[in-house]
Parts: C-alpha cells; structure tokens; sequence
C-alpha cells in the first residue's frame, strides 16, 4: 500500500520447511535493513524475469513439502524398529507366535505408510 510517498507491506509466512526457516531468520537478522533488501533483490528477480512486470502474466507458486515419502517411511521405519527392539527382551508373551506378531506388525507398518498419502 502507498501512502505518503512510501510503501507498505506486511509479510507473514509459516515456518514449516528448511527454506522458510532460513529466510525468516534471514530476513529477522536484518533488522532495520529489510527494506532495502527486499527492494534489491527484487528488482534483479525483475529484471532477470521482465515477463512479470506484464499485467496479464500469470504467477504461479509451487510449494514443496519439508518431508519427502521416503524420509517419512524411513522414519516411521525407524521408530517402529526401536519400539520392537524395546520389546524383544521379554515384552512380547510366550504363547503368541512368533509370525503372527511379524504379520501383525507389517500390516501396521503398511498401513501407517499408506496414511502418509494424507500429508501430501
């Protein structure tokens, strides 16, 4: 917004990836300087892409998730194989076979890897 012959903006984001991350405390570390920041490096954005100064170009913002499907399996992964180690050394009771308790647990596994789906 302009106003008195100077903008004005507000720029909020989350801090939900590496790269949000990294700019918000970039941009937190300038402090007073932000402005100018913006400002230059913008205008070289422009005038490498003068396609967007045009009014009918289209932006278009591609956002990619933090966590990738196989870092999330390989997590997931990882703690169900501490909690079943956790248990090997007397957790698990006598009587109950051991592939019964194998087949359980992969169909967990599969399960919970087929409900990542919903984060994407």
């Amino acid at each position: 917004m302009k106003k008195d012959g100077k903008y004005r903006f507000t720029l909020q984001f989350g801090a939900d990836s590496e790269e949000q991350i990294r700019v918000g405390e970039f941009l937190e570390s300038l402090g007073n300087k932000k402005s100018a920041v913006m400002v230059d490096v913008l205008n070289k954005y422009l005038l490498s892409h003068p396609e967007l100064q045009k009014g009918n170009c289209k932006i278009e913002v591609k956002v990619t998730s933090g966590y990738n499907q196989d870092r999330m399996e390989q997590i997931i992964r990882q703690i169900v194989e501490e909690r079943i180690a956790r248990l090997q050394p007397g957790g698990i009771p006598a009587d109950i076979p051991q592939d019964e308790i194998s087949e359980t647990m992969e169909d967990d596994i599969a399960q919970m890897l087929d409900n990542l789906d919903l984060f994407q």
